[in-house]
């Protein structure tokens, strides 16, 4: 055995004390005090700037335990602009690893984020980028929860409750979801968006659903998101459900439901030179769209009362073939009317209108006090063509060249260049011709 001299011995003790442990608490505390100097809460917010692709800002930020992280005055914004997308008060960040998952899970809880509605487009960039794992992308999974979320537009806001949100990322795609409910609003079930990626598929491609839940979810929510939603007025409100699934030609889906106090004026007299007064319900029992044009619709609208322009029901009249009632008396460009109500089937072959008016004679579609204004064809189809020259501005060619017949034309049914002549087909083909066209 060694022997020490007891000088020795004090050095070595001494050593020990300070290596064992003065030193590790000195290193503790150094790393400890780090975490709250302004470098290290604007190093986490560049970590998290580079992981989301967009620009973070923090006012605070606390370490809870191990792997769990409070941010304070949270901040997302866009690089470009400066805009800011989404603050949050507080939002609570846990990691988990569980044995039943390939990647590790970060468990969000926010308490009371606003969501500007002008920047939801920009948040969907955000989710469409990190779902098709481009740069930017999260190395976990996300589940997310709120009490309430707050969507503003300007002076308007729409409060959104019990908001539940997952991300996960699997081989085969990715699927993000999220569940809410409208404050105020009783639903039998919480509103359901869901997104998900096929990488199955090549190339791969990316789908979309709304469900409602059984309630009615305003369209000036959705149109947050979705602009061309905005002429369907601040009062309409759609139950139903949407699906959408992405192809390298567009988009094609289908969507049934309801959309109750339309208002046709947006609709109609902020797009077109007629002008059309009256809020009412669309029941839509299909509506299938391909290549983002729509393929066929069905389904009934009643609304009531308005006003119409005379012009427009001389166009009805003369391009659709509508039956106008027996000329009266009052020559007023602008006509009120009580009820407009029919059911439509539109598709490739055209247009067919039922009148669904409960006063007048049967197979009205528009009636006044007095009775009918217009009745329905007497022979239908009629051509897509003739809807368009309903609404737009006489014009002598087929179809005139507007923006608006642009639009028109771009999104609705098309016939065949040649349709062939049911009469000159053998039967047997014919069947098989229609079989082809259901597959």
């Amino acid at each position: 055995m060694v022997q020490l001299y007891d000088q020795t011995r004090r050095r070595v003790c001494i050593a020990a004390f300070f290596a064992l442990g003065v030193l590790p608490v000195a290193l503790v505390a150094a790393w400890c005090a780090s975490r709250y100097l302004p470098g290290h809460l604007r190093a986490e917010a560049e970590q998290l700037g580079q992981q989301l692709g967009l620009d973070v800002r923090l006012e605070g930020l606390k370490h809870l335990r191990p792997g769990a992280v409070l941010y304070e005055g949270l901040e997302i914004a866009d690089p470009e602009t400066g805009q800011v997308l989404l603050k949050c008060r507080l939002l609570e960040v846990a990691s988990q690893q569980s044995e039943d998952r390939r990647r590790p899970t970060l468990d969000l809880l926010a308490s009371q984020p606003e969501i500007e509605a002008a920047a939801i487009g920009r948040l969907w960039e955000l989710l469409q980028r990190t779902v098709e794992c481009h740069h930017g992308r999260l190395d976990a999974d996300l589940c997310i929860a709120a009490g309430e979320v707050t969507l503003r537009a300007g002076a308007d806001s729409q409060t959104l409750t019990d908001v539940e949100g997952s991300l996960e990322t699997l081989p085969a795609g990715a699927d993000a979801q999220v569940r809410f409910r409208l404050a105020g609003a009783d639903t039998p079930e919480p509103i359901r968006i869901r997104v998900v990626r096929n990488r199955q598929l090549s190339p791969p491609a990316s789908g979309f659903e709304l469900y409602t839940g059984g309630g009615e979810l305003p369209c000036n929510v959705l149109a947050m998101g979705l602009g061309e939603l905005r002429p369907l007025g601040a009062r309409c409100r759609f139950r139903g459900y949407l699906w959408a699934n992405e192809t390298p030609q567009g988009w094609e889906g289908e969507i049934t439901g309801q959309m109750a106090r339309l208002d046709l004026g947006g609709l109609v007299s902020d797009h077109f030179p007629h002008r059309l007064s009256g809020s009412g319900e669309l029941v839509i029992q299909s509506a299938r769209f391909r290549r983002g044009r729509l393929e066929e619709a069905s389904g009934t609208l009643a609304v009531g009362p308005g006003t119409i322009d005379r012009s427009l029901i001389e166009a009805a009249a003369d391009r659709l073939g509508l039956i106008p009632a027996a000329e009266r008396s009052n020559g007023a460009e602008r006509i009120a009317y009580e009820q407009l109500a029919f059911s439509l089937t539109l598709d490739a072959a055209g247009v067919k209108l039922q009148g669904r008016c409960t006063t007048g004679e049967p197979g009205t579609i528009l009636a006044d006090r007095n009775g009918r204004l217009l009745g329905e064809p007497s022979e239908q189809p009629k051509p897509i063509a003739a809807l368009v020259q309903t609404l737009v501005p006489q014009s002598s060619v087929q179809v005139p060249a507007s923006r608006q017949t642009d639009w028109l034309l771009r999104h609705l049914p098309v016939p065949e260049v040649m349709p062939p002549d049911p009469e000159s087909v053998p039967s047997h083909a014919r069947l098989r011709l229609r079989e082809t066209q259901r597959k």
